[in-house]
C-alpha cells in the first residue's frame, strides 16, 4: 500500500480516482507546521531568530489550526495500512514545497523511511502516473525561498502590527506595507492633480459617431492634455464648439473616404495576473472569487496549475486544441500559435510552470460544472483556443464630412470584419463586430441625415467638460 498526499480534499478525491485500490489518497489541508505565533511562548512573541550572515534563522515550528489532529490521523492510517511509500505532492510552488518539507521531516521522524516529494502541473491520470515514476526529494531552495518570506513577513510587520492593533488598524507586513504606500502615491497624484477643461461636438449619421476635428497638431490653440498628447477632437474655443455644434444640427456631407484593412492578433493564454485582470474586467469579478473557481476547476482536473507568469503551454496539447479548431473552423483558422518562452532559440525555461489552459483542450465545455465554473471553464479554453489561431481580419473606412458653416471637419471611423480568426473561440462570450460596411453609400458627396434619437437628448451634443485625475487602483487592476 502507497500513500499520496496532497493539500486538498477535492483534489485527493479526483486522484483517488485515478490511481484506485492499492493506493491512500488524502489532504493534509494546507499548512501543517509554521512559524511560532502564541503569545503564550517566547518564542511566539519573538520578531526573529538568530543567525549568521551566511544561514538562516532556525526557529521552532509550530502545529496550524487542527493540522496536528489532521496529521495524526494521516500517521495512523499510514501505519495500520503499512503503508510503504508516501509521496508529498503539494502544490508545485514555493509554498507548496514548504508544506511537502514539513511533512516529509514529520513522516520521517515517526519511521517512514521512503518519503517522497512529486509534483505535477495538471490533475489528469497520465500527468499523475509520471509525476510518481519521476519521484524525487524536496527541493531546498524553494523551501529556503519560503522560509525567507516568512521571516520577511516576520521582521517587516510582527511589531509594526502589534502597533497597529492596538489603533484598531488593520495588521501591516510584507506586502501590506509596500501596497499601502503605492495607494498613498495615488492619492497623492490625484491630488495634485489640476483638470483641464475643454469643448467637445459630436453628430451621429449612418449609424457612425461623428466628431468635429477642431484643430491640427502644429495649430497655436492646439489642445493638449497634461501628458503632452494632442486631442483633434477637443478645444478651449467655446465659439468654434458652437459654430460646429450649430453647422451639424443640418447633417453632414462625406468629404473623404480612405479604405483601409488591419488586423488583430491573438493574446497569449492566461497568466495569473492577466486571468485575474480578464475576469475582472469582463465578468466583474474580484480576484477572491476568481481564484477560488480556478482553483475548483484545477482541484477537478480540468486545467492547469493556477499560479504562474508563465505563457508557455505543452507542445501536445497545442496539437490538440489545432486539431479541434481544424475540425471546428476549418484550417484557415489555424495560426502560427502563441508559444511562449520555450519559443526561443537557445533558451532556457525559467518559469516553473506552464500557462493556465484546459487540460482536455478538445472539452471546449465538459460536463459536471457549476455556472460559475462553467463560465471562467470557457474563458480559459477560449484564451487557449485563440492562442493558437490566426488573426482576425477587418476592413475600414477612415471618413471626414463636412458640416455647412463649420470650416473644420467631422471624422469618423467604420470597420467589419472579414475573418474572425481567433474571435470565433470568444463566440458567446463577447460582443459580435459588424461584419459588413455602412449601410449608406460611402462616396465622396453622400448626404448623410443625422440618426433618430431618444426624445429630448441632444443631438448633435454639444459638451463641455474637464479632464479627470488617474483612477484609483481596482482589486484586479
Amino acid at each position: 500500500m502507497d500513500m499520496l498526499i496532497v493539500e486538498s480534499g477535492a483534489k485527493s478525491k479526483t486522484i483517488q480516482k485515478y490511481l484506485g485500490k492499492g493506493w491512500i489518497v488524502a489532504a493534509c489541508n494546507g499548512h501543517v507546521q509554521d512559524l511560532p505565533t502564541s503569545r503564550e511562548t517566547k518564542d511566539g512573541r519573538k520578531a526573529m531568530w538568530a543567525s549568521t550572515p551566511d544561514t538562516l534563522p532556525q526557529p521552532p515550528w509550530e502545529w496550524t489550526d487542527n493540522s496536528e489532529r489532521t496529521i495524526g490521523k494521516l500517521l495512523e492510517r499510514a501505519t495500520g495500512s503499512n503503508v510503504q511509500n508516501v509521496y508529498i505532492a503539494t502544490d508545485p510552488d514555493r509554498e507548496g514545497e514548504f508544506i511537502a518539507w514539513r511533512l516529509v521531516e514529520i513522516f520521517t521522524a515517526n519511521g517512514f523511511n521512503s518519503v517522497w516529494r512529486v509534483t505535477f502541473n495538471e490533475i489528469t491520470k497520465d500527468a499523475v502516473n509520471a509525476s510518481i515514476a519521476a519521484r524525487g526529494q524536496v527541493n531546498q531552495n524553494l523551501v529556503s525561498a519560503a522560509k525567507v518570506r516568512r521571516f520577511m513577513d516576520r521582521l517587516v510587520g510582527f511589531r509594526a502590527s502589534k502597533f497597529s492593533r492596538s489603533w484598531s488598524l488593520p495588521a501591516m507586513g510584507r506586502v501590506q506595507t509596500p501596497t499601502l504606500g503605492f495607494i498613498v502615491d495615488k492619492e497623492l497624484e490625484r491630488e495634485a492633480f489640476v483638470p483641464q477643461p475643454y469643448f467637445s461636438v459630436h453628430a451621429d449619421a449612418g449609424d457612425l459617431r461623428w466628431s468635429a476635428r477642431f484643430h491640427d497638431k502644429d495649430d497655436s490653440e492646439a489642445w493638449v492634455d497634461d501628458k503632452g498628447k494632442f486631442h483633434a477632437d477637443r478645444t478651449n474655443d467655446s465659439d468654434l464648439a458652437n459654430t460646429a455644434f450649430t453647422a451639424a444640427a443640418d447633417g453632414l456631407t462625406l468629404a473623404t473616404v480612405e479604405p483601409g484593412q488591419f488586423q488583430s492578433n491573438p493574446k497569449p493564454p492566461f497568466t495569473t495576473d492577466t486571468l485575474l485582470m480578464k475576469a475582472g474586467s469582463d465578468m466583474n469579478w474580484p480576484p477572491r472569487r476568481t481564484m477560488k473557481v480556478a482553483g475548483e476547476l484545477y482541484n477537478a482536473g480540468h486545467i492547469t496549475y493556477i499560479r504562474t507568469d508563465s505563457t508557455r503551454t505543452n507542445a501536445g496539447a497545442r496539437e490538440q486544441i489545432k486539431a479541434h479548431i481544424r475540425e471546428t473552423w476549418g484550417e484557415d483558422h489555424i495560426g502560427k500559435g502563441v508559444l511562449g518562452s520555450d519559443a526561443r532559440s537557445g533558451s532556457n525555461v525559467q518559469d516553473a510552470h506552464e500557462a493556465i489552459r484546459p487540460t482536455r483542450p478538445q472539452a471546449a465545455s465538459p460536463d459536471g460544472l457549476s455556472a460559475e465554473q462553467a463560465r471562467l471553464y470557457r474563458l480559459v479554453w477560449a484564451r487557449f483556443a485563440g492562442s493558437q489561431m490566426s488573426p482576425s481580419r477587418y476592413e475600414r473606412y477612415s471618413m471626414t464630412a463636412d458640416a455647412k458653416g463649420f470650416s473644420r471637419p467631422f471624422a469618423s471611423t467604420a470597420s467589419w470584419r472579414i475573418h474572425r480568426g481567433w474571435e470565433a473561440a470568444f463566440e458567446g462570450i463577447r460582443k459580435e463586430p459588424a461584419t459588413s460596411p455602412p449601410s449608406f453609400d460611402a462616396q465622396p458627396g453622400t448626404a448623410l441625415s443625422l440618426d433618430d434619437v431618444d426624445e429630448g437628448e441632444e443631438h448633435p451634443c454639444l459638451r463641455e467638460d474637464e479632464t479627470n485625475p488617474t483612477a484609483r487602483y481596482t482589486p484586479s487592476c
